[in-house]
């Protein structure tokens, strides 16, 4: 079910192809001079029939004179030589491609889906693996290896998320924004059009590296639904939460993600559900992933989602208590053991609530603030607290980030900082938050989601993934559902099956008038997406016409999608 992606993120040999000093925007020097900044971890070969020397180096004219087998090339050439050379490298042993050029069938585009069509055929036949195309790239930081174009991502640094975008230009954002709050990762994969490898693939290898515990990931369109839900199960079995952002809620959204990545974007109903039966998280923004990212990167998870919240801020409080409302976010009130402990603290005249505002003076007096912070967090009543805390801007200037880990240390529920805005983040921020062990998220409304997202997934982990009896189901698991449901008297509409479109007509008139003809195909789970159903078809010729339709949409927006027949039901 799923291809090995080892040799395309940890390979020892490279080759570019297409390296030039200034063809390919820059890129494939972009790729050699990420490679040299980090001392070549893997061997690096040049592929250029038109020269012979480039940066000190030999030049190849093509794969079979190359002095060995090569794990990974990145292939930085125009799109219609793609097919060309990657038959002949997978021919002298090739073993991944990485694909950054487009015009693969994204968006409609005919010619591109025959060129798309023309890589898979050399994927089967040779076992070639090919990453992309229409992507950016991919970043190995546990090997030091970027397969990336610019020099922008040799800051990133090396931490325990897993990234995996569809979306090549939102990945370098991301994982620059990312980082500039204090995230690492181990590896991230722009996927692109995902023509052979996909994001299952990738989930796939990130459960078993162990440089990895929280998976991020970005979803335009789902290639393989079953492949994906077996990975996130995987996931969720070995205790890595995969947060996912999925785009393509609304029908324009859905079409921008089609025309983007040739993939159909995925029913969000469908998703929901396997967010809820797997584990998946479901995350609503690219600012909620990272905070998200941070929360779930700490390793605590919550016994329940009760969640406390200590601050300074009588506003901060108010705004807090709307928010978690709308979320439906538990806030309970303190036992009364807590409450009488808070006031020989907080300021007078303050009410010991749940949210804390314990006054402007222990906003001051912040030994004393992290006292109360304590004492909440030993609530038998919450699950989870946050506590207010703004990351300096300058060395120094916060305190002592030491406060915030004696909180930590004083209980095992997750604690994270919240501050009430969004907050530039420099070195002096991520060396506090480092230091205090905590990470310290940003805006209310997202505090509020990523608590509750939390206590959703511990919950999920404590119920495990529901599994399902027989049932009424068949025994003969090829039993079509239509034969299972009459065997309990529940009677359905007749049908029939026609093996190719050229049958369709012939199936119809035996089946009799009127009829609805709908496509059977694994690249076609929503049919009528694809235009792959056929209402009130009243002549064989039109059943026919219909299937020819429904078989030339399918492959202009999914080329080499498997066809087994088409249902016919009256």
């Amino acid at each position: 079910m799923f291809h090995s992606v080892e040799s395309f993120l940890r390979p020892q040999t490279i080759a570019i192809v297409g390296a030039s000093e200034t063809g390919g925007a820059g890129w494939p020097k972009g790729l050699y001079e990420n490679f040299a900044h980090e001392n070549f971890p893997a061997k690096v070969y040049l592929v250029n029939p038109r020269r012979d020397e480039l940066w000190g180096q030999k030049v190849y004219p093509d794969f079979a004179s190359l002095p060995e087998t090569i794990d990974l090339a990145v292939v930085i050439i125009p799109a219609e030589v793609i097919p060309d050379v990657l038959s002949e490298a997978a021919d002298a042993g090739l073993r991944n491609a990485l694909v950054y050029a487009s015009r693969f069938g994204e968006g409609g585009d005919d010619v591109g889906a025959e060129r798309a069509a023309a890589l898979r055929e050399i994927c089967d036949r040779t076992g070639l693996r090919i990453s992309g195309p229409n992507c950016m790239g991919a970043i190995s930081l546990p090997e030091r290896l970027l397969f990336y174009p610019t020099s922008r991502v040799r800051g990133l640094p090396q931490g325990s998320v897993g990234v995996v975008f569809q979306s090549g230009g939102t990945f370098q954002f991301w994982l620059e924004q990312g980082a500039a709050r204090g995230l690492g990762y181990s590896y991230a994969v722009s996927s692109g059009n995902e023509l052979d490898l996909d994001m299952a693939d990738y989930i796939n290898f990130l459960v078993d590296d162990d440089h990895t515990s929280v998976i991020a990931c970005m979803v335009e369109g789902v290639r393989r639904p079953d492949a994906l839900m077996a990975a996130v199960e995987r996931a969720f079995e070995a205790g890595k939460p995969v947060l996912m952002l999925k785009v393509g809620r609304s029908a324009a959204g859905q079409a921008a993600a089609q025309s983007h990545t040739g993939a159909l974007a995925t029913d969000d109903h469908v998703f929901a559900a396997m967010c809820r039966k797997y584990g998946v998280v479901p995350v609503d923004t690219l600012d909620e992933l990272i905070e998200m990212s941070l929360a779930f990167s700490a390793g605590r998870l919550p016994k329940g989602d009760r969640v406390a919240l200590v601050g300074y801020s009588g506003g901060a409080k108010g705004l807090f208590l709307d928010i978690a409302e709308t979320q439906g976010v538990s806030m309970p009130d303190f036992t009364p053991e807590t409450q009488a402990l808070l006031r020989e603290h907080i300021d007078s005249g303050v009410p010991p609530s749940n949210p804390l505002d314990t006054g402007a003076g222990l906003a001051r007096r912040f030994p004393e603030f992290t006292e109360v912070a304590k004492i909440v967090a030993q609530d038998p009543n919450i699950d989870m607290i946050s506590v207010q805390g703004q990351l300096p801007l300058v060395e120094g200037a916060a305190g002592d980030p030491d406060l915030f880990r004696q909180i930590r240390d004083s209980t095992d529920k997750p604690v994270v900082a919240h501050n009430r805005m969004s907050q530039n983040i420099n070195d002096a921020g991520r060396a506090f938050q480092d230091a205090a062990g905590i990470p310290f998220l940003q805006r209310l409304p997202e505090v509020v989601s990523t608590l509750k997202a939390l206590a959703a997934y511990a919950e999920r982990r404590r119920r495990g993934i529901a599994r399902y009896g027989a049932g009424i189901a068949s025994d003969d698991p090829d039993t079509p559902v239509e034969d299972v449901l009459a065997r309990y008297g529940i009677s359905g509409p007749k049908s029939a099956f026609a093996a190719t479109a050229n049958e369709v007509g012939k199936t119809v008139s035996e089946l009799g008038f009127p009829v609805v003809v709908k496509i059977v195909s694994p690249q076609a789970v929503h049919k009528t997406e694809v235009g792959g159903v056929a209402l009130n078809i009243s002549s064989a010729e039109d059943a026919n016409d219909a299937a020819a339709a429904m078989t030339e949409r399918l492959h202009r927006v999914e080329p080499g999608a498997e066809i087994d027949g088409f249902l016919i039901q009256r």
